[in-house]
């Protein structure tokens, strides 16, 4: 596996510009997640366009400029880069909301992740809704499939990052792609979200999610497949453990635990 962008991905916070969904550093490469990326001769949508990159294209992170640019609700910096065309090194500006969280291989597979919109909370002082898209390319950057999650954004999403983790024993599944999106404090939960790669398609998965309220009150949940340790062949199985803590902070007053099975076919998982 080759990882192209393993720093954490940090929350959108207008205003602040060093702290953006990318983390993009100078010298990282960055991967197009949209399906055209134009490259302009300085850092406004309205400046000249001088080349534009597709889907799975890379380029690499040269300086940071601080003018941020606002489109379908994702609010992002511009970066100063440098890339290729034709064998040509070019420099160029490019909006960081057309680049991708992550960018994962596996065999002649390219895996991306990334954001496709933002929408508003149901009310005003709500955190609002993160579209994001999981991308399959192939050797030639053409999407073989992709999938969309909704997570809660804001201070539901400050951090988030992506794993490829094998098959781990799911008959028909080459690789899990593993996506991860975390809170900022004690009380919003770490949440998992797992789409299995069969060689065509993205298959949804069971995910996870835990959460800890120091002092009151902690929910964990586990997922065992085929090939772990406690895992069944042909079964994907959470386990659940919620605690309630007693006065002192750290003594569990209450404790609940739940076993859910689910059967995977090669295709789905169905609750047992």
């Amino acid at each position: 596996m080759l990882l192209l962008a393993a720093a954490p991905v940090m929350a959108q916070l207008k205003g602040s510009i060093e702290y953006n969904l990318w983390r993009a550093q100078q010298g990282d490469t960055l991967t197009v997640f949209a399906e055209k990326a134009y490259i302009r001769q300085s850092a406004s949508p309205k400046a000249t366009i001088q080349d534009s990159l597709t889907t799975g294209q890379t380029i690499i992170a040269a300086k940071l400029i601080e003018t941020e640019f606002t489109m379908k609700g994702i609010t992002a910096p511009w970066y100063q880069v440098k890339y290729k065309v034709d064998g040509k090194q070019k420099e160029g500006f490019v909006w960081l909301g057309l680049m991708a969280f992550g960018s994962y291989q596996k065999d002649s597979v390219q895996f991306l992740y990334g954001i496709d919109k933002v929408t508003p909370g149901e009310i005003k002082e709500a955190d609002p809704k993160y579209v994001i898209l999981v991308k399959a390319l192939n050797a030639k950057h053409a999407v073989l499939d992709k999938k969309s999650v909704t997570v809660d954004g804001g201070s539901f999403a400050i951090s988030s990052d992506a794993k490829l983790l094998g098959g781990m024993g799911l008959d028909k599944i080459s690789t899990i792609f593993r996506l991860y999106f975390s809170g900022e404090s004690c009380g919003i939960p770490d949440n998992y979200i797992y789409y299995g790669w069969n060689g065509a398609r993205l298959l949804e998965l069971p995910g996870k999610t835990s959460m800890f309220d120091a002092g009151a009150v902690a929910h964990t949940e586990t997922l065992l497949f085929p090939k772990e340790a406690g895992g069944q062949a042909g079964k994907i199985i959470r386990l659940t453990v919620d605690e309630e803590f007693g006065e002192d902070g750290e003594t569990v007053a209450k404790s609940k635990s739940i076993r859910e099975v689910y059967i995977w076919n090669g295709e789905k998982a169905t609750k047992q």
